[in-house]
């Protein structure tokens, strides 16, 4: 059985992917993926993988949340228009449960193909990035905002990099560090330009345009 230390970050990164990805207000949301991505931060960290917490601050939590933030036009001086504060889609339950199975499968398949794996002090990661992956699948799948999509986007490739490493026995340790340093690379590659094509989006509204279409699902 994991430490019970690392159960709870387990849990708690379980629980601000949730909050993330099912927050329809978007700035909450984009705070609750920075929240997100310190904590697993601390969890490299705590794991003894200085070098990936590191990496993980500054990519997953700086450089991504700011391409978060920019994409809804936020910053000290100014706060997002009326169309980038929320989506104005509620979550309707049959598409939510018609999404959930397939989503499920997946991370299901894999945990079960993995169960006569050796347990490790990085064992702690596999149920977290099983349940991190099924979740971003799901959400990835259900929602149609741009931006909650580029979250669970997000929220997807931390799964895959949290079982990566998770499988990475001593001897792989080093191969299995530089794929997940190549996949933040990658994965704030693809935040900074889904932001800055929802940037381009937004601007080629007509003007009053975004108002019209969300002015009566503000919650």
């Amino acid at each position: 059985m994991p430490p019970f230390g690392e159960s709870l970050l387990a849990v708690a990164l379980l629980l601000l992917a949730v909050v993330t990805l099912l927050e329809r207000r978007l700035v909450r949301a984009c705070i609750g993926f920075v929240l997100f991505a310190l904590t697993v931060a601390l969890a490299w960290a705590r794991l003894g993988l200085v070098w990936l917490a590191l990496l993980e601050l500054v990519l997953g939590a700086v450089l991504t949340g700011a391409f978060l933030f920019h994409a809804l036009e936020v910053s000290l001086q100014a706060r997002p228009r009326g169309g980038r504060r929320y989506d104005p889609e509620p979550l309707a339950c049959r598409p939510a449960l018609a999404c959930l199975l397939p989503a499920a499968a997946v991370p299901t398949l894999i945990g079960v193909a993995l169960v006569a794996q050796e347990v490790s002090l990085l064992d702690a990661l596999r149920p977290a990035g099983l349940g991190l992956l099924g979740a971003g699948l799901w959400a990835f799948s259900l929602h149609r905002h741009l931006l909650r999509r580029l979250l669970a986007f997000n929220v997807i490739g931390t799964g895959i990099f949290l079982l990566l490493m998770s499988l990475a026995g001593d001897g792989a340790r080093a191969a299995a560090h530089g794929l997940v340093i190549s996949g933040l690379l990658v994965a704030l590659l693809g935040t900074a330009l889904g932001a800055l094509l929802i940037r381009r989006l937004e601007d080629l509204e007509p003007p009053g345009a975004a108002a019209s279409a969300h002015g009566d699902g503000a919650p």
